[in-house]
């Protein structure tokens, strides 16, 4: 769904879906969801016919090793979802504030978010989570590991998004949670069974010991899990489209605006100093190139103001790290020695970052600061939106932030900011019923 970048600007507007029509994409999504969940069913029957069990229970290393093996994406992703860092709203302490919100305003907030959606009043748990990027997710499994359902709230997004935006997000991840999610995505507990089977039988039919059986054994699960998230890719745009939509009917959409920006231009902040400190420090003998990485992330501050204020954080950081490095005397050396990447790591790593270089170096950004009053305050009223999206249709060949493109496309689920904020304007009526 990405639309080129040298369409005419008349032409722009149109190619941004209306929302009635991925509604209806959706909801024949879901309609022929018994062909996939069939499918699903079909290839459980056969593999447990096929299957060897006698070869089961007679080499159980190799057949758990296998079945570890396919589902092992996704019990790492759920694993590191239950260990990340994490409270709930009702668990934060009294005292800890997110810029000027504390725990009975962020609950506030969201028992508002729900009525204005007209959801149920007893809404999914809300974690804030003590990540420093701008972002927020839902998690519903249906199926099985319940504990970990909910909206999940990046803690930044707290200290730089406005009460209004917070309540955008949180709409947002709600639509996700209850409104536009594919069927057969709610029958996860399928997917386990099949992979878990396609590993045993994958180990008998292979039947390669060492490292060639396990490259044979990872290429299946690359294979397997292609297939498995073919549909999550094909209609995952227009899920996020339509929870935008979701997360706008809250506040309005100059406010889901207001917040795409910011973490739109946090991003290109962050993608600027990581490339920049990254490859200032890549040639110091005191720092392997993992540990700079670590230490840029880790120093982020929460609510950061400006560009200054997050290159002074990572050099303060950075110059930590190295002193204590430098203090470990020999032991450090060692450390170093063993632990840091070889060559070709750092090799490939340089290569990505001249990659990277070069491709914002070509970017042509729109400068979409000139419609705000105060340029250190992104806060649009309905007239600032319009003349945004005034530029946006006028520059289709421009992008709004100097993020890599290879960087903005890689999930291939989420659309770029630019046409996120041309489908709000475009279906900022909210008169039509979001209902599947």
């Amino acid at each position: 769904m990405p639309l080129s970048p040298h369409l005419p600007p008349e032409d722009m507007m149109h190619q941004i879906p209306d929302r009635n029509e991925l509604l209806m994409i959706l909801r024949r999504a879901n309609q022929n969801a018994w062909i996939w969940i069939s499918i699903r069913l079909v290839g459980i029957l056969v593999l447990i016919y096929l299957i060897n069990w006698n070869a089961v229970v007679l080499s159980p290393i190799a057949s758990v090793t296998a079945c570890l093996v396919i589902i092992g994406p996704l019990a790492m992703e759920l694993a590191q979802l239950w260990g990340q860092k994490k409270k709930r709203i009702e668990d934060i302490k009294e005292s800890t504030r997110f810029g000027d919100l504390d725990k009975h305003k962020l609950k506030f907030l969201y028992q508002e978010t729900l009525k204005r959606l007209d959801l149920p009043a007893v809404g999914p748990p809300v974690y804030v989570s003590n990540d420093r990027s701008l972002n927020a997710s839902a998690v519903r499994l249906t199926s099985f590991l319940t504990g970990l359902n909910g909206i999940y709230l990046h803690r930044q997004i707290l200290h730089k998004l406005r009460d209004e935006e917070v309540q955008s997000v949180m709409g947002h991840e709600l639509g996700h949670y209850y409104r536009f999610r594919l069927v057969d995505d709610r029958l996860m507990f399928l997917t386990v069974v099949l992979g878990a089977l396609v590993g045993l039988f994958a180990v008998q039919v292979i039947r390669l010991d060492g490292l060639l059986g396990f490259i044979v054994l990872s290429a299946i699960c690359s294979v397997f899990w292609m297939i498995m998230n073919h549909r999550r890719y094909k209609y995952g745009m227009t899920t996020e489209f339509l929870c935008d939509d979701f997360g706008a009917q809250v506040n309005g959409v100059e406010y889901s605006i207001s917040g795409l920006l910011k973490i739109g231009l946090d991003a290109e902040i962050r993608t600027l100093v990581y490339l920049e400190v990254l490859g200032r420090n890549l040639d110091q003998p005191d720092l392997s190139p993992k540990e700079i990485a670590s230490s840029i992330e880790s120093a982020v501050p929460f609510g950061y103001e400006d560009e200054s204020d997050l290159y002074e954080s990572v050099g303060r950081e950075i110059q930590a790290k190295r002193q204590q490095n430098s203090r470990l005397s020999i032991r450090g050396f060692f450390r170093y020695v063993w632990e840091s990447d070889d060559l070709d790591d750092e090799e490939a790593l340089r290569e990505t970052l001249e990659r990277q270089a070069r491709e914002i170096n070509q970017i042509e950004r729109v400068e979409w600061e000139n419609v705000l009053d105060d340029p250190s305050e992104i806060r649009l009223s309905t007239r600032q939106a319009e003349e945004l999206v005034m530029m946006i249709e006028q520059n289709p060949g421009k992008s709004l932030f100097r993020v890599p493109r290879s960087a903005a496309y890689s999930d291939g689920i989420h659309p770029p900011i630019e046409q996120r904020i041309l489908y709000l304007w475009k279906n900022r009526d909210h008169s039509s019923s979001l209902e599947l």
